[in-house]
């Protein structure tokens, strides 16, 4: 009997010491952060840098926490909602729909936009000192990190109210680009759209100087929801719309992740997945607008 309950000691013991540990396992892998605001910009892009043809505008959404924020553009989240409609086939294929959406994603003379932030998906991990960018050519997604380094900004004395906001004025040149931004401390959070942070309070308006890239602040709230910070550690993008079904990230440098976008690898990659639905990329050789970081040629 002192043998049996030893035995069974023994056995809690170990079962009790596996849950524990996978308990840990568990509650040391953390798959969603908390985010506490959210800030949303009008995003404004130059369709065309030749003919200066304005392109199409986008809510460009920036969710804060204490330690990462995540941001992304409100097309593809609009475009990805799409499938969740329990009328799916019916909306995808109804003429009305795919002219909407060829509207949505086309110039005049029916050749693709090309606003390189729409499908980007970026995080600020400010407690690892770390940006990572999840980003695409045609259907094969790509991944890059980058230290995670304010820009070397310049203070003015420039005042403005923007949105009910006082606001000052701060310029900075980086990676090809000369910038202009207002920003407020009335909303002390060092933050901004894109890669921009490192400023006294939030970025509440930001543009180039020649506006080929412009974020105008749209508003601002509190919050209570999760970021999905899966990708950063397990190298996957997850979609939630289709089961958390997830797509295999390339690692890949920065710049060359660039040069394949507006080289010719990237147009070869979009013109053999365009043909396969009957469509021509030809077009896409042409350039109509470049990158909105330049450092890469």
């Amino acid at each position: 009997m002192k043998t049996f309950k030893s035995i069974l000691n023994f056995t809690l013991a170990f079962v009790f010491a596996g849950y524990s540990c996978s308990s840990t396992k568990k509650i040391a892998r953390q798959d969603y952060v908390d985010a506490q605001y959210e800030v949303t910009y009008n995003l404004k892009f130059v369709d065309d840098t030749i003919k200066m043809i304005p392109g199409l505008e986008d809510l460009f959404v920036l969710k804060i926490g204490d330690e990462l924020s995540y941001e992304y553009g409100y097309r593809r989240y609009q475009w990805d909602s799409l499938f969740t409609s329990p009328n799916f086939d019916m909306l995808l294929f109804s003429q009305n729909r795919i002219s909407e959406l060829k509207t949505m994603n086309t110039r005049e003379n029916g050749t693709p936009r090309n606003n390189s932030l729409n499908d980007v998906k970026l995080y600020k991990d400010h407690k690892t000192k770390k940006i990572k960018v999840l980003d695409h050519i045609s259907i094969h997604w790509f991944t890059y990190e980058e230290p995670l380094i304010p820009q070397d900004w310049a203070i003015l004395e420039d005042t403005m109210t923007i949105a009910g906001y006082s606001c000052q004025k701060a310029i900075c040149d980086w990676r090809g680009r000369s910038y202009e931004a207002w920003f407020t401390i009335e909303i002390p959070i060092s933050e901004g759209p894109w890669k921009f942070f490192g400023l006294p309070g939030l970025i509440i308006n930001l543009y180039d100087t020649q506006r080929h890239f412009e974020f105008e602040f749209v508003r601002f709230r509190k919050i209570d929801e999760k970021i999905d910070v899966r990708s950063l550690s397990t190298n996957k993008m997850y979609n939630p719309l289709f089961n958390n079904r997830t797509t295999e990230l390339t690692k890949v440098e920065r710049k060359k992740l660039l040069q394949m976008q507006w080289g010719k690898p990237g147009h070869l990659i979009m013109e053999a997945d365009m043909s396969k639905i009957g469509l021509s990329a030809a077009n896409w050789i042409e350039k109509y607008h470049d990158y909105i970081e330049l450092d890469y040629k």
